[in-house]
């Protein structure tokens, strides 16, 4: 299931995120984005998705030198928060990494292919741009049904409304905009995106929703300071 060769690269903004300074989840995070898949595999006939792995939470502690409630504890935050998704079941837990893309850079993790997949081969940049696309997308929408579409919408709804700095209208809007389903409805218009950052992108809708925001405002005093015939 999995391949001790190769490494991984992680994006320096990594140190802002939220869960950097909890050590135990930092710690259970890094080591999941070590031990998933990057290639699709099947494990006693299931199949196991690129950025997914197949574990248990005694292994897990076993790997990381952390106890059982402490890795229980810490991929309960990263599931809360939309990071990871955890399922569990009688014979095995099955871990996916959601975003992947948004902590570290896809490398080549062996020099050599195998006809059955089980390597990947070292991807050029224009491949590692596109692959980077097509699998932030599938990991985005890994067991997307609607009560996972809605813990998601819940989760993205309090990060947006946290930033109480800014107007509701505006919020309100920036939330209904970012947070449209596809055709589907598996996939909100943020999770398309190869970089979201809330904090960067709010002063920028603010900016371009202001001029409407005073216009309408003209419009309506117009309207209640009409003479009346």
């Amino acid at each position: 299931m999995m391949m001790n060769k190769g490494f991984i690269m992680l994006f320096r903004e990594l140190t802002e995120w939220e869960w950097y300074t909890d050590i135990n989840t930092y710690k259970v995070f890094t080591h999941c984005l070590l031990k998933v898949n990057y290639s699709k595999k099947r494990w006693q006939g299931i199949l196991i998705q690129k950025g997914e792995f197949i574990t248990s939470y005694e292994k897990l502690a076993v790997e990381t030198g952390l106890t059982i409630s402490k890795v229980r504890t810490s991929l309960k935050k990263l599931d809360s928060t939309g990071y990871i998704l955890v399922e569990t079941t009688v014979n095995y837990t099955k871990i996916g990494v959601l975003r992947l893309h948004d902590f570290m850079a896809e490398t080549s993790t062996e020099n050599n292919s195998t006809p059955n997949d089980t390597r990947l081969d070292k991807p050029n940049s224009k491949q590692l741009t596109n692959e980077s696309q097509v699998i932030d997308n599938q990991l985005a929408t890994t067991n997307t049904n609607n009560k996972t579409i809605k813990n998601r919408k819940k989760i993205f709804r309090e990060r947006v409304f946290s930033h109480s700095t800014f107007n509701t209208k505006i919020l309100t809007s920036f939330f209904d905009y970012w947070s449209e389903l596809n055709t589907d409805k598996t996939t909100m218009r943020f999770e398309t995106q190869r970089f979201f950052e809330i904090e960067k992108r709010l002063p920028k809708w603010l900016a371009n929703e202001r001029p409407k925001l005073e216009s309408n405002k003209k419009k309506t005093e117009l309207q209640t300071n009409r003479p009346t015939i």
